[in-house]
Parts: structure tokens; C-alpha cells; sequence
């Protein structure tokens, strides 16, 4: 089956338009029970030249109910990126969400204006270096600082200055699915890729999950779409700016390390010129010295034997002041 890859941003924004396939998708993500999920405006951010990245964002508003029966609303932070980037952007995206706040009912007919809890998800087209399984999930867990006990209760304070993620690694999925996640992530294995087009996945995995049917049906939609074709191609030319201006940076960087190189060797070199001059100065400073001493004691045995000063003066080839000084001191 032949179906539009998700990786590309307008893609992704096309299945996650259709709301149930987002609350679905969303909900088996995070393992959550969403029963109301709301849109919000997105953004893609598109950056060249000092800060190259692209950066796909989706937030949502959801209601999930609890394993109690308790409802609760919650922002969704979506975030998916192709390349690797500072992840500054990240925190400063997600600092956005926690300055918002939205109209809570507390009460019967009484609304009042709190942040709400907020979740992340990161949807990586790259690998990270040190984790390297295809799903990662970042949970809170409450535990008591002194004995390690971990405690059953939640705090809504705490709720809302902490976050649980989870990091999909698009580049890790596997082929061999187990779990009903790891099926539904196969739309994004990028294994299926098309040869010479990268827009189009020959999707060879599992039809067989109601939510997967839903979503392979979108991206069958999305691929026969001109709009969204077109949208691709854009993509693909952003990327290739992207690319050919990181490969510019990267040959910067590489030409400044090497300067960078040079000028410590250098710097090196010259250091430890300076200190072989120094330590031969030194030695130089010993010798004289240890000379001067020799002359001196000289000068004292000459002395005490009864030579006369113009005659030690003769023999140390010194003059009659530097001998006067040196008697002096002795």
C-alpha cells in the first residue's frame, strides 16, 4: 500500500486534522483516556541562515479521565523536527504553554483562569546518542525525598510545574511490532520509503487495528492530494537550503577548529620556547653564581695566606670594589 509519508510536516498536519484519529492517537501515545480533545492554531517554524532548523508544532486542549472517573483538562505540546537543533527551542516553546491559561470550571457556573498541566510529545526524524530505543517515556513520579518511598498521590502545584513526555525516535522503529503503540508507529517507519521518492511510504505493516485503518485511509487521501504534494516538494526545498546551509556551517566550524588548532599549537610552541629560554637563563643564572661563590672563597683563602689585594685583584681579574664588597660580606 502506498501512502503519504508522515514525516513531511504538511502530512502530519493532514492525519492530525481529523480529530478522532488525534484523540486515538494521542490517547495510546500517552496512555491517556482523552475524551474531548481540542485543536489549537499550529505553528512550523522555519529558520535559515544564523539558525537553521525546522520545527513542526501542534497544541492541544484535552479532557482525559482518570482511572478514578475524574476528569481533568490538560494542554498537549506536540513537537516534531527533522533535523537535530538547540534544544533551547524546545524550552522556549514550551515555556509559551506554561504562561498560558485557560478558563477552568470549578464550580457549577464558576470559571476561573489557571494554567493547566501540560504534556509533551517529540516526534524525532533523527536518532539521539545515548537512548537508544525507539520510545521513550518520561514519567513523574512523587516519592518521598527521605526514605525513598514512592507515594500514591498527586498535588496539583506540583501538577503544574513539572511535565510527563514521551520521545518517539523515528529513525529507531523497528519492523518487528509487539505492542498495538509500536504498530501504529509503523506508519512512520521510514523503512517503507519509496526508492526516489521520499514522499510516499510502501507501507507493508499491520492493517488490522481500527485506528491504523483510519490513518492508513488519511494518508491514502493525502498522497492523491495536489495540494499536499506540492507542499512536499516545498518541504524538500526547505530541506535542501537546511542542508546546504548546516553543511556551510559545519565547514565553518571545522575551518575555525582548525585555526583553532593551529593558533593553540602555537600558542603551545611558543610557551614552551619561552620556558626553555627561561630555564636556560636559569642555568646560566646557577653557573654564574656558582662561579661568583668559587671566587669568592678564592678571594678569602688568598686573603687569610697574606696576598695583597691588587694581587687577588689581578688573579680573580676583578676590580678592587667588587673585592672590597666581597670581603665585606664574609
Amino acid at each position: 500500500m502506498q501512502i503519504a509519508n508522515p514525516i513531511y510536516d504538511v502530512v502530519f498536519k493532514f492525519l492530525m486534522q481529523d480529530n478522532d484519529i488525534a484523540r486515538e492517537f494521542l490517547s495510546v501515545l500517552l496512555e491517556l483516556d482523552i475524551v474531548q480533545l481540542d485543536f489549537k492554531p499550529q505553528e512550523i517554524i522555519r529558520e535559515t541562515s544564523d539558525d537553521s532548523i525546522r520545527l513542526f508544532r501542534m497544541d492541544f486542549k484535552a479532557v482525559i479521565q482518570t482511572a478514578e472517573g475524574e476528569r481533568k483538562n490538560v494542554l498537549i505540546e506536540l513537537q516534531k523536527a527533522k533535523h537535530l537543533f538547540d534544544v533551547m527551542r524546545f524550552r522556549r516553546y514550551l515555556g509559551d504553554n506554561y504562561r498560558k491559561e485557560e478558563l477552568v470550571t470549578i464550580e457549577k457556573n464558576k470559571q476561573v483562569s489557571l494554567p493547566l498541566p501540560i504534556m509533551t510529545v517529540y516526534l524525532l526524524g533523527f536518532k539521539l546518542q545515548n537512548v537508544k530505543i525507539p520510545v521513550l517515556k518520561v514519567n513523574r513520579v512523587y516519592r518521598n525525598a527521605v526514605n525513598g518511598e514512592e507515594l500514591q498521590v498527586k498535588e496539583e502545584f506540583v501538577e503544574q510545574l513539572t511535565h510527563d513526555s514521551i520521545v518517539v525516535q523515528i529513525p529507531r522503529l523497528k519492523t518487528d511490532m509487539q505492542t498495538r503503540l509500536e504498530k501504529i508507529l509503523q506508519i512512520f517507519n521510514q523503512t517503507f520509503k519509496s526508492t526516489g521518492n521520499g514522499h510516499v511510504l510502501n507501507y507493508a505493516g499491520d492493517e488490522s487495528d481500527p485506528l491504523l485503518k483510519k490513518m492508513l485511509q488519511v494518508l491514502l487521501r493525502a498522497i492523491a492530494t495536489e495540494e499536499v504534494r506540492n507542499q512536499m516538494d516545498e518541504e524538500d526545498s526547505w530541506d535542501r537550503i537546511l542542508d546546504r546551509e548546516l553543511a556551510e556551517k559545519n565547514a565553518e566550524i571545522e575551518k575555525k577548529n582548525r585555526l583553532l588548532k593551529k593558533s593553540r599549537a602555537a600558542i603551545k610552541t611558543e610557551r614552551e620556547k619561552t620556558e626553555a629560554e627561561r630555564q636556560k637563563a636559569e642555568a646560566e643564572r646557577q653557573k654564574a653564581e656558582a662561579e661568583r661563590q668559587r671566587s669568592i672563597a678564592a678571594a678569602l683563602r688568598m686573603k687569610t695566606a697574606g696576598i695583597s689585594d691588587s694581587e687577588i685583584c689581578g688573579l680573580l681579574d676583578i676590580s678592587q670594589e667588587e673585592l672590597s664588597n666581597w670581603l665585606g660580606q664574609n
